[in-house]
């Protein structure tokens, strides 16, 4: 699980005496152990990828703000934790691979609705590809 793999980082980065990792390791296990609470049995490791997901927006959003800002320190920091919390993540899928499976989902629904386009192919690709990547494929493709 994506926890054990924050915890191992923790221990290194107290010996190593990185504090700035060390402290958003310890942030996104604060957040994970909270969702594990909160849902007990429930708790896999797609709630982990969605709790690193909603971080890594955060992030990204707050990044677009320092950029616009014109706060490079502030940005700076938010890139390298932007990296850090993508390499926690599964690996993303190619846009070309996606786009295969886009194409390939609206051949087999008989209901070719946004909607339901979009329900089918974020089940095959939970965790897998970005959800905004995938909907602008789907627009593109229903098009």
């Amino acid at each position: 699980m994506i926890i054990d793999k924050i915890n191992e980082q923790i221990i290194a980065d107290y010996k190593s005496g990185n504090n700035q990792r060390r402290v958003l390791y310890q942030t996104l296990k604060a957040s994970l152990l909270n969702k594990q609470k909160d849902l007990k049995e429930k708790y896999n490791e797609d709630e982990e990828v969605k709790i690193l997901k909603n971080e890594l927006k955060q992030r990204q959003e707050a990044l677009q703000q320092f950029t616009k800002a014109n706060r490079n320190d502030l940005a700076k920091t938010n890139q390298e934790e932007i990296a850090l919390i993508q390499e926690l993540l599964p690996e993303q899928m190619s846009d070309g691979d996606v786009e295969r499976i886009v194409k390939e989902k609206i051949q087999e629904l008989d209901d070719r609705s946004f909607g339901n386009v979009m329900k089918a192919v974020m089940q095959d690709l939970k965790g897998k590809a970005d959800g905004r990547l995938v909907s602008e494929l789907v627009k593109k493709s229903l098009e």
